[in-house]
């Protein structure tokens, strides 16, 4: 435990120590959301707001420790998080998208097909009616909550092809146009449409419908985790995140929950 919070200080830095609100975890969160909301919050109210990454793991130990307020995590709390008294505010949500090189004629595909082409059973795409070309999968870096879901939706116990071309979820669209044959999973909220094809997933696109009635498969939600529930100023805080000025900040990269 020592060492963890010893590893969790050097994640962040010391500014974020003269603040009224310190935040720690997810990087996309953090990227994407808290950084214009931190802007309008701070404008609005006086209050300051610092930020550092790390990832959900490294937020929620963060703040099960006290060295910030609130984390930012990509998935539900698990029972034993919310045992330890962790209490989540979703104020979004995101989706996975599947992707491919834009010269692929494969426009959808099942849950069972996206777990054979990722574990390396199927490894050519001629074998679901497209060219006879070689699958090259591309995922992205350990930590990003798209991978997370994947492992958790598609793999189940599997495990990704041993020759997956890793990368961080920033460049992976990148990645994928730049590959012949290229399969892989990326955040809607890093999803560049000009570079890749988004294909079906069991017949449905991750479109803002499907996404806010649950029925596509890969919905990620966007918590922001406190210790207990939220008073004072945090909870101040989320209230603004739920607000409709919170939530058009939030509709800019990610889907409102309103």
């Amino acid at each position: 435990m020592i060492i963890s919070l010893i590893i969790i200080l050097l994640l962040f830095p010391l500014s974020v120590q003269a603040v009224d609100i310190k935040y720690a975890g997810c990087v996309t969160i953090q990227e994407n959301l808290l950084k214009d909301s931190r802007t309008v919050f701070e404008k609005k109210t006086g209050y300051s707001i610092g930020l550092s990454g790390g990832g959900a793991g490294a937020g929620i130990k963060a703040v099960l420790s006290g060295l910030v307020d609130i984390a930012g995590v990509s998935r539900p709390l698990r029972p034993d998080e919310i045992k330890e008294g962790l209490v989540q505010y979703t104020v979004g949500y995101t989706a996975v998208a599947v992707v491919v090189n834009r010269d692929l004629k494969i426009d959808n595909l099942s849950i069972k097909q996206l777990k054979d082409i990722f574990s390396g059973k199927i490894n050519n795409w001629k074998e679901l009616g497209a060219q006879d070309m070689p699958i090259k999968v591309v995922i992205p870096s350990r930590g990003y909550a798209s991978r997370d879901e994947a492992e958790r939706i598609i793999m189940e116990k599997e495990r990704f092809v041993n020759d997956a071309i890793i990368t961080p979820e920033q460049t992976l669209c990148e990645t994928v146009d730049t590959t012949p044959g290229a399969i892989g999973i990326v955040d809607m909220s890093l999803l560049d449409a000009r570079r890749v094809k988004v294909v079906k997933l069991e017949g449905l696109l991750p479109e803002k419908k499907n996404i806010k009635s649950g029925i596509y498969r890969m919905v990620i939600p966007i918590n922001l985790v406190t210790k207990g529930e939220a008073r004072g100023i945090l909870k101040e805080f989320i209230d603004f995140m739920l607000s409709p000025e919170g939530q058009a900040i939030v509709e800019k990269k990610f889907i409102g929950v309103k």
